[in-house]
């Protein structure tokens, strides 16, 4: 190499890698986000995790914060990243207006759930019409419109109430109850005992990004698009829910 070259690459200023902040909150959905005493896991963070070795930017978890605090900040710019969500999720005005959304990351499935023996005939959400149905306070649900909430505090409540015959019937993400049932060994107690029924929504699932990396987009898409590519979606999606399959473009059943 001539002496020309190398002073020149000595001189060349160093380019370091833009740092991306995702959003982390303070409540757990499992399998997707695990969040124990400050430590996090599961399905999206290890998407997170892959993503960061694919792309030129390095990407960075924030602390753990409660779901408003993450988007107001999203919202300023002060967290560029959040993963996953769907678009429903996120249609007020103010945080639309700051979005960009990346290719469909997984799609999930909502189901419901009855006490043994004691499910209904169910076809349209308006089959829900006049019914009890067990819900998770602050979530949003299709077709509540339809049916009476009958919130819990959490998803073990929602299964409880179900398990009880206090609700006629659950919703229930699918993963996530096969995840518990995997996990929770209370649930295999009788006075727990529930039964898959039908689904009754799916979400189609994405990376939300900040209008300030409108020219980081397709960058994104494609990393997105080898995870799925070469199976590093699927083997972490099964990680967390052996039962659980992807087909297609990583859509669980």
């Amino acid at each position: 190499m001539c002496r020309t070259l190398v002073a020149g690459l000595l001189l060349a200023p160093v380019v370091q890698a833009q740092t991306l902040t995702y959003a982390v909150t303070d409540e757990s959905w499992a399998p997707y986000w695990i969040v124990e005493d400050q430590r996090v896991s599961g399905i999206f963070h290890e998407l997170m995790l892959a993503l960061d070795e694919r792309l030129p930017e390095h990407l960075q978890a924030s602390h753990p914060l409660p779901p408003l605090r993450t988007q107001k900040l999203f919202r300023d710019g002060q967290l560029q990243i959040e993963c996953c969500v769907s678009k429903s999720w996120r249609s007020d005005s103010d945080q639309e207006a700051v979005s960009l959304w990346t290719v469909p990351v997984l799609e999930t499935e909502e189901m419901l759930i009855f006490a043994p023996g004691r499910s209904f005939p169910y076809r349209h959400l308006q089959d829900l019409r006049g019914r009890s149905i067990a819900t998770v306070r602050g979530y949003g649900y299709a077709g509540s419109e339809y049916f009476q909430r009958n919130d819990g505090a959490d998803v073990r409540a929602l299964i409880y109430l179900v398990a009880q015959g206090r609700s006629e019937a659950g919703i229930l993400d699918r993963l996530e109850w096969r995840y518990l049932q995997h996990e929770d060994a209370r649930l295999q107690a009788p006075r727990w005992q529930v039964e898959e029924g039908p689904a009754i929504n799916r979400s189609q699932l994405r990376l939300r990004l900040h209008r300030q990396l409108a020219g980081r987009l397709e960058l994104f898409n494609a990393a997105i698009r080898s995870l799925q590519a070469d199976g590093t979606l699927a083997r972490i999606v099964a990680r967390y829910a052996p039962k659980a399959h992807v087909v297609g473009q990583v859509e669980i059943r």
